[in-house]
């Protein structure tokens, strides 16, 4: 019935404040807590065990997770972290608590996250960093996010929907994140650099 698959891709990005490493956002995307609590939706979460026989929801093998092979050979461990994740998803239609299976891998620039939904709802997005030029050859950080879409036909502009009503408030919530991690970072070296003169 693939007259009924259908879907769409999406391209974010935003800018990262000034004074944010690459390095350190690159970290950030790869905290995992920090980044599934940037979901608005989100209820709970936990990670499911990869030794689990009896769960479906997680497989022994990478291979058998089918990374995409820009990711899997972009300095990526092979290594794919599960959750069970849980949000309460209002919409025009109704409001729901959605329970997904989110497949994380770190990767050289950031993180690959594919999220199973309910009815057959599939996001693949790749998060990473990347550096711009601008006209006078000086680079500012951005954080990008590039999302592919697998659901029903009819599904389609509703998860479209949802996804262009929210991406903002995930990038600035983990932007938050990286400045709040350099602010600390910064506290720590000032501290490290009293106690060294006393």
């Amino acid at each position: 019935m693939s007259f009924l698959q259908g879907g769409f891709n999406l391209c974010n990005k935003t800018a990262l404040p000034p004074g944010v490493t690459k390095s350190a956002a690159i970290a950030a995307l790869q905290d995992h807590d920090k980044f599934l609590h940037a979901d608005p939706h989100l209820t709970t979460y936990k990670r499911l065990d990869v030794e689990d026989p009896n769960n479906p929801a997680v497989l022994a093998d990478y291979d058998a997770y089918k990374v995409p092979k820009a990711i899997a050979t972009a300095g990526a461990k092979r290594e794919v972290k599960v959750y069970e994740v849980h949000d309460h998803v209002p919409n025009p239609v109704w409001s729901s608590d959605v329970t997904s299976v989110e497949e994380f891998v770190d990767c050289a620039e950031g993180v690959w996250v594919r999220v199973r939904s309910p009815l057959g709802v599939v996001l693949e997005t790749t998060w990473f960093i990347c550096e711009k030029k601008d006209g006078n050859n000086r680079g500012t950080l951005e954080l990008v996010q590039t999302l592919v879409c697998t659901c029903n036909r009819l599904l389609a502009a509703l998860c479209k929907s949802q996804v262009d009503k929210g991406w903002h408030a995930v990038h600035d919530k983990l932007i938050q994140g990286m400045v709040e991690d350099r602010t600390a970072v910064a506290q720590q070296a000032a501290e490290a650099t009293l106690t060294a003169k006393v």
